[in-house]
């Protein structure tokens, strides 16, 4: 990712002045000024919306949104694919509706829950999904003809993953410190290829049951509990 950057900022010195656009935080200062047709914004702030208008090509958002409570003012960005609003305060996501081709969400450390989650209505567009540190308590919002391939739960409320049954291309999912203790949905999902139970409550005998039905599952720290119990060390 440094390299990534160091390569973004090189460019964006060495760009014509007339192709660079400034991007303000809410404050009215300066931030930055890149390239129009970028790709990836990475920013240390919350952008001014109306600022990010110029970027049509625009894929991946990034910026630490500790302080953005709304999404209302946020521009069609036609190509946005991956957004992430990790510290956000919003309380509706159906601004999102505007991103097309959005398969990535990124909502870590918001203050977000299910209430909040039923204002958006196109989960099933999304193939990346992360709650780490949220207030969600259910995957209701997971339908027929989810496509989620990766599923990040840490440290949520999330006990039932029912809804998951629905979810047959998922490939990573995280349940670190979760109140899981059922596997058994995710039995039918063949593609599952890592899962982390740490700190979670998920039994050995449940890690046992899915290692049997998905023997090429790998799952940490799980795999150690496995281990231990066939040695008699439990």
């Amino acid at each position: 990712m440094k390299k990534v950057f160091s390569l973004l900022l090189f460019f964006t010195l060495c760009a014509p002045t007339e192709y660079l656009v400034q991007i303000r935080n809410p404050s009215g200062h300066i931030i930055g000024e890149y390239y129009k047709d970028t790709r990836w914004l990475g920013l240390k702030e919350t952008p001014n919306w109306k600022d990010l208008s110029s970027f049509s090509r625009l894929e991946v958002l990034e910026f630490n949104a500790g302080d953005l409570n709304s999404l209302q003012d946020i521009p069609e960005l036609p190509r946005l694919r991956y957004i992430q609003l990790d510290s956000a305060e919003i309380k509706d996501l159906s601004p999102l509706r505007r991103f097309p081709k959005l398969d990535s969400l990124i909502l870590n450390r918001t203050e977000t829950n299910d209430k909040i989650m039923l204002t958006y209505p196109n989960w099933n567009q999304l193939t990346r999904l992360e709650l780490a540190y949220t207030n969600v308590s259910n995957l209701n919002f997971l339908g027929p003809g989810c496509s989620l391939r990766h599923l990040h739960l840490k440290d949520t409320k999330v006990s039932d993953l029912g809804p998951l049954a629905n979810c047959t291309k998922l490939t990573e999912l995280y349940l670190r410190g979760t109140k899981v203790k059922d596997l058994s949905p995710l039995y039918g999902i063949t593609g599952l290829i890592h899962l982390q139970t740490a700190g979670s409550e998920v039994s050995n005998e449940e890690i046992r049951k899915i290692r049997t039905v998905l023997p090429y599952l790998k799952i940490m720290p799980g795999l150690r509990k496995i281990l231990d119990s066939e040695t008699g060390a439990d």
